[in-house]
């Protein structure tokens, strides 16, 4: 029996999208790891490092999936984002005879910091992180998570004016999870 992830074609490229993101980070992680200990002296007793950023970042919702992921929706649109997609990874994987807790991955975009990227020639490289993305998924002892890369962390990473704008993107993501936790903890 085959258990690959055979994947419609209008779903590979993102597949392959993120997994070439994920590969960048890490690569340019390893990177930053090893210059900083090769500007060590040799003599000199290593200092202790200082906590690297999460690459990722997690919260727990006080409430079950249904109500986290109109919570989400509604702080996006309040917050004057779109949402261009909602991917049911769980569905994707349910038709092909795979079977996992929920996962919801949410695209919510800002035009502003888009249009600002992408109408640059100098920033558009960046696109392949556009839109932003947030996952909302149900663990096995149910518990509901909101999941999204630490894009505040990665702006430093990716420097000039590209890394301003994504560390402005990054804290309008943080500003609509943390409306949308206070909502929840409120109802």
């Amino acid at each position: 029996m085959n258990h690959s992830l055979d994947a419609p074609p209008m779903l590979r490229p993102r597949l392959q999208q993120a997994g070439l993101y994920l590969l960048a980070a890490l690569i340019g992680l390893f990177a930053f790891v090893a210059g900083a200990q090769a500007q060590q002296p040799a003599r000199e007793a290593p200092r202790p490092a200082a906590a690297m950023p999460a690459m990722f970042l997690e919260d727990t919702s006080p409430k079950p999936l249904v109500p986290t992921v109109e919570a989400f929706r509604e702080a996006v649109r309040a917050a004057g984002w779109s949402m261009l997609g909602v991917t049911n990874m769980a569905g994707i994987l349910s038709e092909r005879g795979f079977t996992v807790h929920p996962v919801l991955v949410f695209e919510p975009c800002s035009g502003r910091y888009s249009f600002d990227l992408l109408s640059r020639d100098e920033t558009r490289f960046v696109s392949s992180m556009i839109p932003c993305r947030v996952a909302i998924y149900q663990t096995s002892t149910g518990k509901v998570i909101i999941s999204r890369i630490n894009s505040v962390a990665m702006a430093d990473m990716v420097g000039g004016h590209a890394g301003t704008v994504i560390r402005a993107s990054g804290e309008g993501i943080e500003r609509i999870i943390q409306a949308t936790l206070r909502k929840l903890a409120a109802s």
